[in-house]
């Protein structure tokens, strides 16, 4: 909630912001800064025993680019991620996000939709499973399911040979449908066959109880934007990136917790997840910090850091034509993990998804999960602005909508079971 009280009685804060944004970014460090004397041997520590380059500012955080997938017309959220950058000093790279309504969504739907009827058609029969009995879109989803069966969720599909969909139009030229995709340089030529297409009537789920799972236009089109961000990495040669969604607080401290964490990621990581939403991250054990862990089933991709070898491995695993745009694109890393991505996850997150601006996927301002940070960024910009920002908790809303990562790490008195309140909330 927030209430607006009298402006502050400081410099005017459209200057101030103005100036903050476009000065060159300063090299802070400890040993600039004028402090009172009783901090001389902690700043001598501080600069002599840091490892090397602990303390210097880094512009993009020491990654290639930081990216921020964003509609071109979310001005209200470039206008935020904007404030926010400028407090961090930072700098982020907006990447034009295509709508829900672009042409080619109802492509891919129409071809994602002719591969799961294929697909269910092959499982029954290898399986004798009932068509009806198939199906279900959480993480472990059967559409999932690569050839040999390696992430299949049902024993019955264990081994199952999938053939190759490649030249499956005579206008794909050899290639399957997902590599025609990327070879076609203006998407608006793709569009769907049928006017009156309805991707979410075609691509029903009807195992999956969950209606924020299933798939329509929205959850097609993330999809196909952090693809896009990702072949910009892999074409860039840049050794690592951020990617982040365009409705995202962070930490106030962010560089410094993510220094104190990067250093002990191993050379060959290929995801981090600095955000993430109804997960088990602690399962796995502290992996030489106590805010990093091997990734369990991380979901929400609003704040995630990938390496070249991951968006590499990201972009295979992503595309391939058996399962690409088969669920929402944050369910897949799950599996995805159990395939061998090197993924790790920083808990508790140090971004977050705001819940101050509406969602372009789910109504309202998205999922009720309820991350915490510290030390918002987006709070102390509201309060500059004159805004009071109550964090009081609703003790009853507290107690409906607690997400499992919290029931997890303290272990709550709730009676609700963490399985039945993961599967009960919406991702």
């Amino acid at each position: 909630m927030y209430r607006i009280r009298g402006p502050l009685k400081s410099l005017p804060q459209r200057r101030i912001f103005s100036e903050a944004f476009n000065s060159p970014l300063p090299d802070i460090s400890f040993s600039q800064i004028s402090m009172d004397h009783t901090l001389d041997y902690r700043r001598l520590l501080e600069e002599t025993t840091s490892p090397e380059n602990f303390n210097q500012h880094h512009a993009t955080l020491g990654f290639g680019h930081i990216y921020c997938i964003s509609l071109p017309n979310r001005k209200d959220r470039r206008e935020t991620m904007t404030k926010i950058s400028a407090a961090l000093g930072v700098k982020i790279t907006f990447v034009d996000a295509i709508s829900k309504d672009h042409p080619v969504i109802g492509w891919i739907g129409e071809r994602a939709s002719e591969v799961r009827k294929k697909k269910l058609e092959l499982m029954s029969r290898y399986s004798g499973l009932e068509k009806e009995s198939i199906g279900g879109m959480g993480a472990g989803s059967v559409w999932l399911t690569v050839n040999n069966g390696h992430t299949a969720n049902q024993n019955s599909l264990r081994n199952i040979k999938l053939p190759s969909l490649a030249a499956a139009r005579p206008e794909f030229d050899g290639k399957d449908w997902v590599e025609y995709l990327w070879s076609v340089s203006d998407h608006y030529t793709l569009t769907s066959s049928n006017p009156d297409f309805n991707i979410t009537a075609e691509m029903w789920d009807p195992q999956e109880k969950m209606l924020q799972r299933q798939i329509n236009p929205a959850t097609v089109s993330t999809y196909y934007n952090h693809l896009r961000v990702l072949l910009m990495i892999q074409e860039s040669g840049e050794d690592s990136a951020l990617i982040l969604e365009d409705d995202v607080d962070m930490e106030w401290d962010l560089e410094r917790r993510w220094r104190s964490i990067e250093r002990h990621l191993p050379v060959d990581w290929e995801t981090v997840f600095l955000g993430h939403c109804w997960g088990h991250e602690l399962i796995q054990p502290q992996f030489g910090h106590p805010n990093l862990h091997k990734s369990t089933e991380p979901l929400c991709l609003h704040g995630y850091a990938v390496s070249s070898l991951g968006s590499k491995k990201l972009l295979e695993l992503y595309n391939d034509p058996w399962t690409s745009f088969q669920t929402p694109v944050d369910t897949a890393i799950p599996t995805f993990i159990k395939l061998g991505l090197n993924s790790f996850s920083i808990e508790p997150t140090i971004i977050n998804q705001s819940k101050v601006l509406q969602s372009d996927i789910q109504s309202g301002k998205g999922s009720n999960w309820k991350g915490l940070l510290v030390d918002s960024v987006a709070e102390r910009i509201l309060k500059s602005e004159g805004k009071w920002v109550d964090k009081t908790l609703n003790q009853q809303d507290s107690r409906n909508n607690i997400d499992p990562a919290t029931l997890f790490r303290y272990k709550s008195s709730s009676s609700k079971p963490l399985k039945d309140t993961q599967c009960n909330k919406d991702v």
